[in-house]
C-alpha cells in the first residue's frame, strides 16, 4: 500500500510537472479555446488597368486601389472599383510635383465626407482630397505636413478636424496634431525591451512599425506590426491601448547598425512577417497574417493567406485560411466579403465570402 500511495504521489508530481513546462496558453490556440477555423474560397478577378497594385481599402459603394510609385507616370496611381458588381468606375491620380498632382499614393483615408477620399503622398508629405464621382485625375484639395508633423509618416484625419499617426522619432505610439502642425497630445509610451535596453525611441518605433487602419466612424485605430506578432487596438475615445501578442510570442531578431543618431535596425532576410495588413469594420477586425520570409516570397509568389478575427475589445472570434494568397485586405461587412490583393504574375483582386455566423 505504501509503494502505491507513493507511486500515485509520484505520478500527481511528474503530471504537474509537465504541465508547467508546456508553451501557455493564447487566444491564437484554436485547439483549447473552441474558436472556429474556416477555409474560404476566393475568386480572382483581373483588371488590365491595374498594373502593380500595392494596397487596398474600400470607401461605401467602392474598393480603393493604389499603385506603385514606380510605374509608368503616366499611368493613373489610385483606381476605384465598383464592388457590386465589381468593375472599374474610374482612375485618378496623376504623377507629379504640379498642383492637383502627387508623387506617390502611398495611405488611404476615406476622410470625413461621402463623396471624398485622401490619399497621403509620404515622399512630398503632401496630403490630397480627391472627389470619388468626378471624371478628373487631380485632386481638388492639397494639405502639406507642416514642419513639425514632418516625422509622422501615417497620418489619419480625425472626427474632431486633426491628424493623428505614426512618428518616425517619438516616445508615443500615436502623436496627435491639429491643422497648423502643432502637437497636441501623444498615447502610449513605447516600453524598454528588457532583452533590448539599446534600443531608443527611433528604434523601437522600427521594431513595432506596420499597418495603421481606422473604420469608417474613426473610434478605433489599430496597428498591425509586420517584424513582431503584434496587434495594438487604440479606442480613440477612451484614449486607452489593447495588446494582442501573437501567434508567436518570441522577439523577432535584428542588428543595429551604425552609431549615434545614425543608427538602424536590421532585420535578417530569413526572418518571417507577423502582419501584412488589417481591415478595421464596424463591428470586428481583420488582420492579415503572413508567416513567410522575402525570401520565401520571391521564392514562391506566396504571402498571405490567414486572417484572425477580433472584436474591437481585442477578443478573438475566428481563424480565417485563404485559398489565395493576397498582399492587402479590404472587408465589407455589410456585403459579407473580404477583398484582397493577388500575388500572382497578373495580380488581380482575390474576393471571399464571409462565413455568415460571422456577421
Amino acid at each position: 500500500m505504501k509503494r502505491t500511495h507513493l507511486y500515485l504521489i509520484f505520478s500527481l508530481i511528474l503530471s504537474f510537472s509537465g504541465c508547467s513546462n508546456k508553451e501557455p496558453s493564447t487566444i491564437f490556440d484554436f485547439e483549447s479555446n473552441g474558436k472556429p477555423i474556416f477555409h474560404l474560397k476566393g475568386e480572382k478577378v483581373y483588371f488590365p488597368e491595374v498594373l502593380n497594385p500595392r494596397k487596398i481599402d474600400q470607401k461605401g459603394e467602392f474598393l480603393i486601389i493604389q499603385e506603385s510609385y514606380r510605374i509608368s507616370s503616366e499611368k493613373p496611381l489610385i483606381h476605384i472599383i465598383r464592388k457590386n458588381p465589381l468593375s472599374l468606375y474610374s482612375s485618378k491620380g496623376i504623377i507629379g510635383e504640379g498642383p492637383g498632382q502627387i508623387s506617390d499614393s502611398d495611405i488611404f483615408d476615406p476622410g470625413l465626407s461621402d463623396s471624398t477620399f485622401w490619399i497621403n503622398a509620404v515622399m512630398s508629405k503632401k496630403m490630397s482630397q480627391f472627389n470619388l464621382y468626378d471624371t478628373s485625375r487631380l485632386a481638388i484639395r492639397e494639405f502639406r505636413q507642416p514642419e513639425n508633423m514632418i516625422l509622422a509618416y501615417t497620418v489619419y484625419l480625425t472626427n474632431n478636424g486633426t491628424f493623428i499617426g505614426l512618428m518616425a522619432d517619438s516616445p508615443n505610439k500615436l502623436t496627435e496634431f491639429d491643422f497648423d502642425g502643432k502637437r497636441i497630445a501623444g498615447y502610449g509610451e513605447w516600453k524598454q525591451i528588457p532583452e533590448r535596453p539599446e534600443m531608443d525611441n527611433f528604434l523601437l518605433s522600427t521594431y513595432n512599425k506596420g499597418k495603421l487602419k481606422s473604420n469608417s466612424s474613426k473610434k478605433v485605430f489599430v496597428t498591425a506590426s509586420l517584424y513582431r506578432d503584434r496587434i495594438e487596438i487604440f479606442n480613440y475615445e477612451t484614449k486607452s491601448f489593447i495588446n494582442i501578442d501573437g501567434p508567436r510570442l518570441e522577439l523577432p531578431p535584428a542588428t543595429i547598425s551604425g552609431s549615434g543618431t545614425n543608427t538602424t535596425l536590421v532585420i535578417p532576410m530569413d526572418q518571417k512577417y507577423g502582419y501584412k495588413d488589417v481591415a478595421v469594420g464596424e463591428n470586428l477586425i481583420y488582420a492579415l497574417y503572413s508567416g513567410q520570409s522575402q525570401q520565401e516570397i520571391q521564392l514562391t509568389g506566396k504571402d498571405s493567406e490567414t486572417v484572425y478575427v477580433l472584436t474591437h475589445e481585442g477578443e478573438m472570434v475566428a481563424k480565417i485560411e485563404l485559398d489565395k494568397s493576397i498582399r492587402g485586405i479590404a472587408v465589407d461587412e455589410s456585403l459579407g466579403k473580404i477583398y484582397g490583393l493577388t500575388t500572382d504574375e497578373d495580380p488581380g483582386i482575390a474576393v471571399f465570402k464571409i462565413p455568415a455566423v460571422l456577421l
